[in-house]
C-alpha cells in the first residue's frame, strides 16, 4: 500500500481553557474536534491528548470533518501504524485549523506532536518511520541517546523557539545538522512555530542514522532562518 500525506493549514478560530499546567492561555491549549458529518456537524469528540484506537470513543473510520489547534496527524489504521502497514497519514499544522476530510482520511488513530506542556513551548518528536509513523521518541532536554530508536528514526518534528542539533553518533559525537523551527503560524494570541521533516533525506542524513540530540544550533550545517527570518504560513507549500 502506497502512504498518502493529506496538508491542511487553514488559520480560522482562536481557543483558550486550562492547560496541563493548570494555567489559563491560548498557547497552552491543543486539541482536535472531530465530527461524523461534513462541514463540522453531527456527532463529535474533542481528542486532547494521543488516541491510539478510535473505536474507544465510537469515532473509528467515522471523522468527516475537523477543526483544531497545534500540530495532529490522523493515521487510517490503529496504534499510529505501529505495525508498518503503510497507512494512509493525514497531517494538520497550524495555530488553528479547519478541514473536511470526506473519504480521504478514514481516521482510526491520532496524535499531536510537539510539548504536552505548551503549544510553543522548546519539544523535538523523532518517530520510526517516514511520514510520522510507527514508535516515537520525544522531548524538551539533551538526549545522549534515542532510547528504542537508535539507529531507527525516518521523520521528526521540531517546535518552539529553539533549535535543535541531531547527530548519528551517540552523545553528541559524529555527523550532525542543526534544524530551527523556522515555520510559523499565528491566529489572534496563538503562536506555533515549527519545522517537519518527512523523511531524513530532507536532512541530508542517512536514514536511520540518528542516534542523539542537543539543544541549540551545535553545527555548522544549518536547516531553516532563526528569529525574524522565519517563514509565515503563505511560504509552506
Amino acid at each position: 500500500m502506497t502512504t498518502l500525506i493529506f496538508w491542511g493549514c487553514l488559520l480560522l478560530f482562536a481557543a483558550a481553557t486550562l492547560s496541563e499546567r493548570g494555567a489559563v492561555g491560548a498557547d497552552d491549549f491543543r486539541y482536535v474536534t472531530g465530527y461524523a458529518g461534513p462541514n463540522y456537524t453531527g456527532v463529535h469528540y474533542q481528542f486532547t491528548d494521543y488516541t491510539p484506537d478510535l473505536s474507544v470513543v465510537q469515532m473509528d473510520n467515522t471523522i468527516q470533518s475537523a477543526c483544531g489547534v497545534g500540530i495532529w496527524m490522523l493515521y487510517d489504521t490503529a496504534d499510529y501504524d505501529l505495525d508498518h502497514a503503510w497507512s494512509v497519514v493525514c497531517r494538520y499544522m497550524a495555530a488553528s485549523w479547519c478541514a473536511s476530510m470526506g473519504t480521504a482520511c478514514n481516521t482510526s488513530s491520532l496524535r499531536y506532536a510537539g510539548s504536552p506542556y505548551g503549544l510553543n513551548d522548546n519539544y523535538y518528536n523523532l518517530y520510526e518511520d517516514t511520514i510520522y509513523r510507527g514508535k516515537e521518541f520525544r522531548g524538551n532536554t539533551n538526549a545522549s541517546d534515542v532510547g528504542d530508536l537508535d539507529m531507527d528514526v525516518s521523520s521528526l518534528v521540531v517546535t518552539g523557539q529553539s533549535p535543535w542539533t541531531f547527530y548519528t553518533g551517540l552523545h553528541y559525537t559524529g555527523a550532525n545538522v542543526c534544524v530551527y523551527p523556522y515555520r510559523h503560524s499565528t491566529n489572534n494570541d496563538i503562536h506555533l512555530d515549527f519545522a517537519y521533516y518527512d523523511k531524513m533525506d530532507y536532512l541530508g542524513m542517512p536514514d536511520n542514522s540518528i542516534r542523539s540530540v542537543a539543544r541549540g544550533c551545535l553545527s555548522d550545517r544549518v536547516l531553516g532562518h532563526p528569529g525574524h527570518e522565519r517563514r509565515g504560513l503563505d511560504d509552506i507549500n
